[in-house]
């Protein structure tokens, strides 16, 4: 079996928000994704830029999730 090297991409940031309820009272999330974020941000940094944005929406920010994308290539 060949080595995997796995390089490092960007990051993404998703803010899960609460839209409120549906007529049948099951709670409606939206959310926002934001690409290219760089992977060498911190995730304390990444929280406090989410809740910053959060502030600007419409709705409750519920959750913050963070992508960290990874390329896998076989070694040669």
């Amino acid at each position: 079996m060949m080595p995997v090297i796995a390089n490092q991409g960007n990051s993404k940031v998703k803010l899960v928000l609460n839209a409120g309820l549906d007529d049948n009272n099951k709670t409606i999330t939206k959310s926002k994704t934001f690409s290219n974020v760089k992977a060498a941000v911190e995730n304390e940094d990444l929280y406090n830029l989410g809740v910053a944005i959060s502030d600007l929406q419409e709705y409750q920010l519920t959750n913050i999730v963070r992508y960290d994308e990874y390329e896998l290539l076989n070694e040669v």
